[in-house]
This record gives structure tokens, sequence and C-alpha cells, in this order.
């Protein structure tokens, strides 16, 4: 058995179909399938069920493929573990992040992480957390944070810290008031569109605690959000690290949710048959750090109202 083989079977899993394995590992079509034939017939087994439409795993492929992802993992350990004793650490980092982390965590830790190790490509995406979910499955980035993520057959989740979220508003209001929204006159909202893991779960909030809302205003873009909270009456909700940079109550007004308060968790992802390298640790590491940092500072501001 080779570790190609394991590799191409797991891709066809997790892709559902030949020809969307093929175009993740880069290689043919006819290639990976007579590999996942010569393992069956080798050992006597279906592990797959070809139809037209694509293919499903037997019970016995399902058994096989959370081996094979396990013999991954170990194999690529083992590959780090010899990158590891030439003593320089090299090679790419491909991550991703919500809007909400490049605003407050990014800038820092690439700055310490290209001066800690300067021979490692960093390569960086931001996208929604469905689009970076989907590019973690397909092995395209090393790792992503994302919102509290449960994980998948094919994705490793780990829990990276839990946010509180703030009313943001205007200039004119008093800053780090606390608000219960229950109890406060309709206000119109800047808020992302239904598909946004965000939009959904603010809704819940609203409905569980029977909120009243004005109106809401459809704005899938972060930056153009907390632009045109700061010029109007329109207000939004953020979690705290995205609010670091207005902690002054300059350009913008914080008001932390109470009664009950409004929380995101957040959570990293990668493949589950490819473990982080050293470098894609380093960095992940350094961006935990920043995290924790910057929560702590928001919540030490809305407790102390400075």
């Amino acid at each position: 058995m080779k570790l190609q083989q394991l590799r191409f079977f797991v891709a066809v899993y997790e892709e559902g179909s030949f020809s969307a394995a093929a175009n993740r590992v880069n290689a043919t079509q006819s290639g990976i399938s007579m590999q996942v034939r010569e393992l069956e017939d080798r050992y006597g087994v279906q592990l797959l069920i070809r139809k037209s439409t694509g293919v499903t795993p037997t019970e016995t492929g399902m058994l096989f493929y959370k081996k094979a992802v396990d013999v991954l993992r170990s194999a690529a350990d083992a590959d780090e573990t010899l990158k590891r004793a030439s003593g320089t650490m090299t090679g790419q980092v491909r991550v991703g992040l919500i809007p909400t982390l490049t605003r407050s965590v990014l800038s820092e830790a690439m700055l310490q992480f290209t001066e800690t190790y300067p021979m490692v490509r960093l390569s960086m995406v931001e996208a929604y957390s469905f689009q970076l979910i989907e590019a973690v499955g397909r092995e395209d980035l090393d790792f992503a944070i994302v919102p509290a993520f449960e994980g998948h057959d094919n994705i490793r989740a780990e829990p990276m810290g839990t946010d509180n979220e703030f009313l943001v508003g205007a200039p004119g209001e008093r800053h780090l008031q606390p608000v219960d929204l229950k109890d406060h006159a309709p206000l119109r909202y800047v808020l992302p569109s239904p598909a946004n893991s965000r939009r959904r779960r603010i809704d819940r909030y609203f409905a569980d605690h029977h909120i009243k809302v004005d109106s809401v205003l459809e704005l899938d873009a972060m930056f153009g959000t907390i632009d045109l909270v700061a010029r109007s009456d329109w207000h939004t909700i953020l979690p705290g690290i995205m609010c670091a940079a207005d902690l002054d109550g300059q350009r913008r007004r914080l008001h932390p949710i109470v009664r009950p308060e409004l929380s995101v968790s957040y959570s990293r992802i990668e493949p589950a048959a490819k473990p982080l390298n050293d470098a894609a640790q380093a960095f992940c590491d350094i961006l935990q750090e920043e995290l924790t940092r910057t929560i702590a500072s928001t919540r030490k501001a809305a407790r102390c109202g400075v």
C-alpha cells in the first residue's frame, strides 16, 4: 500500500467524484481511478460505489477513510520531523482569515512572523467563513480561523477564544455605556446579508430576546459598514476585536451588549489529513497570542468604561 494511493482515495472520498479529486491533487482522473481500483483488487474489498453522478463510500470505505487520514497525518508529522532536524524553518504557509481578524490582529502577527522567520513565505487570504471552510476542505489552505466550527470528516477544528459583541454607533452617544437592546428604542442596523453566518447569529439573538428592529441595511463589506456607521445614525454589531481601534471613542462609540451578552467564538480549522507544519504552527501561535491580547483589552475597556 502506497501513501499516494491513500492520498488519492482520501481526495475521492472527500470530493465525491474522481474528476473533482483529480483537479484537487493535480493528477489524471484515469490515474486516480486506477490507483483506487488497485487498492480494492489487492485486498478484495469495495471501497467506493461508482455511479454516473459520482461516488459514495461503502461501510468498508468509511472505516478505511478514517484510518487513511490518520496514516497521512502521521506521515506528514514524520516529514516535518526531518525538516526540523535541518535547523532552518523554510517553506510556505497559506492562511485564511475572516475580515474581523484582518483588521484587528493580522498586521502585528505578520510583522512578528516575518521578522522571526524570514525564510518562510507567508500567503494570506481574506474571505467569509463558508469560503474558508471550502478552501481548507480542498487543502488550498494550511489553516484558517473562522467563527466556531464543529468540524467535518475532512476538517479538524480547535477552539481559539470567545469574544463579546458591541453595538457600534456614531459620536454623540455615551462611549462604552452598556446597552440592553430589549429596552432600547428600535434601531436602524447595518448588517451582512443572511448568507453570512454573523447575520444568522444576530437574527437569532434578536428573535430569541424579542428585540425590535426599525430597519436593516444589508452590506457585505466590513470596512464600508464601519465607515457608514461613523457618518450616520445607523448602528451595527461587531466583535470586540473588530472594535479595538475604536476604544478611544473618537470616530465611533462602542456599547457592550448585556442582558444577555452576545458573544462569538473562534476556531482554527485545518485539513484532517494534513497537520500543521512547524511554520504554520508558529504563525498560528502568534495569531493566538494577538487574538487573546486583543480580546482581553476590549473586555477590560468594557468593564472599566474607559
